[in-house]
């Protein structure tokens, strides 16, 4: 059980298509101002260059684990003291993941792709699926896991078996149109895991439509709205860990649950 607080930021910038230094430049802008002592920043979905599926502009922004943005992304992180969570567009030995990478402060990096591609929007169509689950990174004792955007709608993906997570972190491109559904399935996934989780949006808008500055959402172990809401749109929230140790240990739906094997193929 984590036995201290941890202090997470949201930042839900408005992202330019394809403009990866100016988006880069933007976030820059936005961590020096954050307030102190957080540990833990996310960025949206594909923060470095919007979401798209136009394979010609793939082509042109998509880099590798080494590429202009995870650079940047571990300079952040070593010159702020926190870790960076969010996703870009990838290319991997020649395939396009939408992956989720996971930064920390002493530079070093773990990732995780994608998993459920969001048909509806033509990201199956040029995207690979992630073929592992998020890896679980523990910091000050919380132990933590991704999700991005869609994969929130598959409550199986995302299930704390014998409590072996602690928060969910979802960086996400969701449209205010379906607002409704965004916000009650993070409740939900946090209130049936028994976890924190804290799901951070763009702003502006693009081609699939408008994003509302606060739209991310971050909710505690109970499904309860904890978000501290910034004038310049960042998102703060304060993980309790006394409350959540003693709230795990006095209610342990997990102990109940049903077991199950996850395929993947």
């Amino acid at each position: 059980m984590p036995t201290e607080d941890l202090r997470v930021a949201l930042i839900p910038h408005d992202i330019i298509l394809g403009e990866i230094n100016c988006n880069l430049a933007s976030v820059e802008q936005r961590l020096k101002s954050l307030t102190p002592a957080i540990d833990i920043v996310v960025l949206p979905e594909m923060f470095n260059t919007g979401f798209t599926v136009d394979s010609q502009l793939l082509q042109s922004i998509a880099e590798d684990d080494n590429g202009t943005t995870i650079q940047a992304i571990k300079q952040w992180a070593s010159t702020y003291g926190f870790s960076i969570w969010g996703s870009y567009c990838a290319n991997i030995n020649g395939r396009y993941f939408n992956r989720g990478f996971m930064i920390m402060s002493d530079g070093s990096a773990n990732f995780y792709n994608k998993r459920h591609l969001f048909q509806a929007g033509g990201e199956n169509k040029i995207f690979s699926p992630g073929m592992e689950q998020s890896p679980t990174i523990t910091i000050k004792g919380w132990n933590l896991r991704m999700a991005i955007c869609y994969d929130i709608r598959f409550p199986i993906w995302n299930r704390n078996v014998a409590n072996c997570y602690d928060v969910l972190i979802v960086p996400a491109n969701w449209a205010h149109s379906r607002f409704h559904a965004w916000k009650h399935m993070l409740m939900a996934r946090a209130i049936e895991n028994q976890i924190f989780v804290a799901g951070c949006n763009r702003e502006g808008h693009d081609i699939y439509g408008n994003y509302e500055r606060y739209d991310s959402q971050v909710f505690d172990h109970m499904g309860m709205d904890i978000a501290e809401k910034d004038t310049d749109g960042t998102i703060y929230a304060t993980f309790n860990a006394n409350k959540f140790s003693h709230d795990r240990s006095k209610f342990r739906p997990w102990m109940d649950a049903d077991e199950f094997k996850l395929i993947i193929d």
